[in-house]
């Protein structure tokens, strides 16, 4: 990957005239590559202003930077588009290319700007309707390589507006976007669904049921949200109205599903599409029900008389106040007997769905890339409720048994994963998120592979690794600082 070139980054004043200038002044001044990459090359754009000392953002790929960007000045006339902050704001403009750029390329790179820029601190609005990850192409395989370079080159532009990419995947809002790229089993759960929810809505259906069975790391809640996103946007292609649902039961879900709907600008047009199960049968009835409702983690429904709802059955209230209501459903996270009832609930309900093939399973393991003799005993304990003998694998995971949860060494499961969450339960519930990050120190986790360091001659010594760069998240052995590029499986 060493000899792919570094990308051309051009930062302008946002306007016709400043544009004019670089086009037919600065631009043939620079040597006839950048010339060629940039007028006649795809290129990816930025435009960017500040608006109450927030930045608002608009993400884009062209075939004819300098024709697409004079359409968006020429709709900047009308005062209900967001092009027409260009004109009102002091607004800057990023022009972005490659030698290797292509369409597909560049649409990827787009994606993954607008899932950045949405999940960046200071950016509280991407004017973005949607996103289109691509899928097998060439140089798929440069695409991390590329972006990386683009994003540390813009970073070097302005630092408030792109932060480091580890404080971007620390983000709650990146962890939780509804912008991660689908595997071919979600790409094909997603259009199922749509199909469903199409044919429902069309025809005047009232209280079907699309019911999604999966373990934890299957995909589940990406899918809930990649899909909940979706339909909005189909909503807004074409013209039509919708009311459509989030629903999610903790705290931290609320608000940062609430942050990415105002980012995304669903709140400012819909209102408020994030609640708590319990809030919503008390806001809607089933006199005028919603369009669609999506319901993560549905083992955590509650049945009649626990916390503030006093109804019979929370599924049987939100399906009653839905023409489709999708679940997410994982019988593996029931923890306490009151939960194990409400399973025997929401097995009729499992079975109201197959009959209308309206039943979807996911059962490919997306989180842990362990071998066979791992998952076979992961799967027997968590499944089954037998306890094999641990394997002891070389190469792989390694399975610990501790006392208490507070046990946990976080650094070592932040070095191998930082974008996940660690649920703490006890007596059955979950009372606290532990958040995840890259440890500035791991201490006998890698190893160094240099013959020369003292840790290869003292066999005694901890193996201590610093963290060097964050951004790049590159880790070096404290005695002879031999590098370690960290790479999380995906």
């Amino acid at each position: 990957m060493t000899n792919i070139a570094k990308p051309i980054i051009k930062q302008i004043k946002d306007r016709q005239d400043a544009l004019d200038f670089f086009e037919h002044v600065s631009l043939p001044k620079e040597d006839e590559k950048t010339q060629e990459i940039i007028a006649n090359f795809p290129t990816v754009y930025i435009h960017n202003w500040q608006d109450s000392g927030d930045f608002e953002v608009y993400v884009g790929e062209s075939n004819d930077i300098f024709k697409r960007t004079r359409q968006h000045y020429d709709a900047a006339v009308d005062k209900s588009k967001w092009q027409r902050k260009l004109m009102e704001k002091d607004a800057r403009l990023f022009i972005i290319g490659h030698e290797h750029f292509n369409k597909s390329l560049t649409m990827d790179i787009e994606n993954r700007l607008m899932h950045y820029m949405m999940s960046a601190e200071r950016v509280k609005h991407v004017h973005n309707l949607r996103d289109n990850p691509q899928t097998s192409y060439y140089p798929v395989e440069e695409l991390d390589e590329i972006f990386g370079r683009i994003w540390r080159g813009l970073r070097k532009e302005n630092k408030e507006l792109f932060p480091t990419e580890s404080a971007i995947k620390d983000s709650a809002i990146y962890k939780a976007s509804p912008l991660h790229k689908l595997t071919k089993e979600q790409k094909d759960a997603r259009e199922l669904i749509l199909q469903k929810v199409s044919k429902a809505l069309e025809n005047g259906e009232t209280r079907q049921l699309v019911f999604i069975d999966g373990e934890a790391g299957t995909g589940k809640t990406v899918l809930n949200r990649s899909t909940f996103y979706e339909l909005y946007c189909q909503a807004e292609e074409e013209e039509k109205t919708l009311k459509c649902y989030l629903l999610v039961n903790h705290d931290e879900q609320i608000t940062v599903y609430e942050q990415i709907a105002e980012k995304l600008g669903l709140t400012a047009k819909y209102g408020k599409v994030v609640s708590k199960p319990t809030t919503f049968i008390n806001n809607h009835s089933e006199d005028d029900p919603v369009d669609v409702v999506f319901v993560d983690e549905a083992h955590l429904l509650l049945t009649q008389g626990k916390q503030s709802y006093h109804g019979e059955n929370q599924l049987k209230d939100i399906i009653a106040r839905a023409r489709v209501t999708v679940v997410m459903f994982d019988e593996n996270q029931i923890l306490t007997t009151e939960q194990f009832w409400e399973a025997q609930i929401l097995e009729h309900y499992r079975n109201q769905a197959k009959a209308a093939e309206n039943h979807i399973v996911l059962d490919k393991q997306l989180r842990m890339q362990a071998d066979p003799v791992t998952m076979d005993w992961i799967d027997s304990f968590t499944k089954k409720g037998q306890l094999k003998e641990i394997p002891h694998t070389v190469d792989g995971y390694q399975i610990r048994v501790f006392d208490d949860p507070e046990m946990l060494d976080l650094d070592v499961l932040g070095f191998i994963d930082h974008s996940i969450t660690v649920n703490i339960v006890r007596d059955g519930k979950i009372v606290e998120k532990k958040p995840l990050s890259l440890p500035k120190k791991i201490t006998n986790v890698i190893r160094c592979k240099n013959p020369r360091c003292i840790t290869s001659i003292e066999q005694g010594l901890d193996q201590v690794f610093f963290l060097a760069d964050e951004e790049k998240e590159i880790y070096r052995c404290q005695y002879c600082e031999e590098k370690y590029r960290h790479s999380r499986k995906k």
